[in-house]
């Protein structure tokens, strides 16, 4: 492993292996014979800022449920201060003085600035006679500490009334309050635009001066670089690299996540596969003065017949919003037009009237009804096909299902067992053969292979080719670069609410795509020849 940078005010006095926590030789697997992490080390120690980096499925979520006792490692070991420890949850964890902040917010929108930092319910300090909540005091305290750590934040303002970035502080301050060693930061920045970021990644200097030890975890490479003193790459659960973040690049950095591109032959084989390019695209989709956020330029895109359109970008860069929208799960805010004539998209009802079929990311409890037989899930969108004066023939109802099934290969005992009993790859056929009974024309489909296994995946694949080869048209929001490339025809590259760029699939590498996501520095790295939809489109 990598020696770790000298800072003198925290690490000179420490004798060797002291104020240092990590694991040793970790090896973990959810499933016999599918590893997530293979032998691998990381290391935290006091007044370092280690950087935690890889695409997507590379193992950093199980890393983390490790270091904060959510799961215990199959092979290899954690330590803490030259010696072994064993963590057997996460309060086990918190009483070592190890801290974690969640991507996600976990505030109580309703309850003030100072409530939300203590705590809640017996942890509240309340009045020696009265027993009620001192409130005074709880201000003061968290007044007191706010200050320390140069945050100006009024203690007694509702949480509801801070934006983003002011509540990704509350929920640091928070973890600050079981006075960690340690503190582990998963994506603090995702859903913040990068001039509102700097107030976040300031404090997390603030804190690494003083001495904290942290794990910050990224997908912004400029931040990663800019905060880090080390940095650690997953790739496929392996760890292939341990740097001093002085000497990498970027681009060095990028190569190190995506790995050397040796995937362009079978991403060409692939595309054979799908078969050659009309010759004259033909509109069928236009998507005009969408805004996502006030403050940036409007999303424009066009979509070809026949052709697989993959938006992509960092969590929260808009590309997953956009396609909600066009199935209706989010009213569309903007102007669309298909075969020239314009339309409104305010419900999945109006997508499906439009030949618009939406599967969601997470299909088990939005995409199906779960407990309903996979019969009745196929059916749902066209009871209309297999009923008559409101009366459902049954009959009809399972041979459609039945041929549907055979048709999309589901592995299911019959048509009647439960949505819920399907592996995850049956299940996303299922939602493709509801749609594919409506005759739909166009399919609006977040992450169409999370959760499944790899044979699973290359069959979704497979059906989605097909379905555009008939002459159907798919617009996929996807979080892995290598599944854009493999998948689609096109890519809009989405950044903080906007597309920045609308580049061919088979003109990119995954470095350059990761790049383009990533970076907020880089504009215009790679010039694609495909049209591009509105100038605004692609200018940030």
């Amino acid at each position: 492993m990598t020696e770790e940078p000298q800072r003198p005010e925290t690490e000179s006095a420490d004798p060797e292996g002291a104020r240092r926590f990590g694991i040793r030789g970790v090896s973990h697997a959810y499933a016999v014979g599918v590893p997530v992490l293979r032998d691998v080390d990381f290391e935290l120690g006091a007044g370092v800022v280690h950087a935690l980096v890889g695409e997507n499925g590379s193992g950093k979520s199980t890393l983390i449920k490790l270091l904060t006792g959510v799961i215990r490692p199959q092979l290899g070991s954690l330590y803490m201060d030259g010696d072994s420890i064993s963590l057997s949850s996460p309060s086990s964890a918190q009483a070592r003085g190890i801290a974690v902040v969640h991507q996600d917010y976990h505030l109580f929108p309703d309850m003030s600035v100072a409530k939300n930092i203590v705590g809640a319910g017996g942890s509240l300090p309340r009045r020696r006679w009265t027993r009620t909540v001192d409130s005074a005091k709880i201000e003061r305290e968290v007044e007191q500490q706010l200050r320390s750590l140069g945050i100006d934040l009024a203690p007694d303002v509702l949480v509801r009334t801070l934006d983003p970035a002011e509540q990704k502080l509350v929920e640091i301050v928070r973890a600050l309050r079981l006075r960690p060693r340690f503190l582990i930061l998963d994506e603090p920045t995702a859903s913040l635009e990068p001039q509102v970021s700097r107030s976040v990644l300031d404090l997390l200097k603030r804190l690494r001066d003083q001495g904290l030890g942290l794990c910050f975890i990224s997908h912004r490479l400029n931040e990663v670089r800019d905060i880090s003193d080390r940095i650690t790459v997953l790739r496929d659960g392996v760890r292939v690299g341990c740097v001093e973040t002085s000497e990498v690049t970027e681009p060095g950095l990028v190569e190190m996540i995506v790995g050397r591109e040796e995937e362009k032959k079978r991403e060409a084989e692939a595309r054979e596969h799908a078969g050659p390019a009309p010759e004259k695209a033909e509109t069928i989709l236009r998507v005009r003065d969408v805004r996502l956020e006030a403050a940036r330029p409007p999303v424009a895109f066009d979509l070809e017949r026949g052709e697989i359109l993959g938006l992509t970008g960092l969590l929260g860069s808009g590309a997953a919003t956009v396609v909600r929208m066009l199935g209706g799960a989010v009213p569309m805010r903007g102007r669309a037009e298909l075969d020239g004539k314009r339309i409104r998209i305010r419900d999945p009802r109006d997508a499906e009237r439009l030949g618009i079929g939406f599967i969601p990311e997470d299909r088990k409890n939005s995409g199906a009804i779960p407990d309903l037989s996979v019969a009745v899930n196929i059916n749902l969108p066209s009871l209309d096909a297999v009923s008559r004066a409101g009366v459902v023939n049954y009959w009809r109802m399972r041979d459609r299902a039945e041929t549907y099934a055979e048709r999309l290969d589901v592995r299911a005992e019959s048509v009647d067992v439960a949505a819920n009993t399907l592996s995850g790859g049956n299940l996303q056929k299922i939602l493709l053969g509801k749609w594919l009974a409506t005759r739909c024309r166009i399919l609006a489909i977040e992450e169409p292979t999370h959760g499944i296994d790899i044979g699973g995946k290359a069959q979704v694949h497979e059906l989605l080719r097909r379905f555009v080869a008939d002459g159907g048209s798919i617009v996929v929001s996807l979080g892995e670069v290598e599944e854009a490339l493999e998948l689609c025809d096109r890519i809009a590259v989405f950044r903080h609410g906007t597309i920045v760029n609308v580049l061919r699939a088979d003109e990119l590498t995954g470095a350059e795509l990761t790049l383009q996501a990533a970076s907020d520095r880089l504009e215009g790295l790679i010039e694609g020849d495909s049209p591009r939809p509105a100038a605004e489109s692609v200018a940030e």
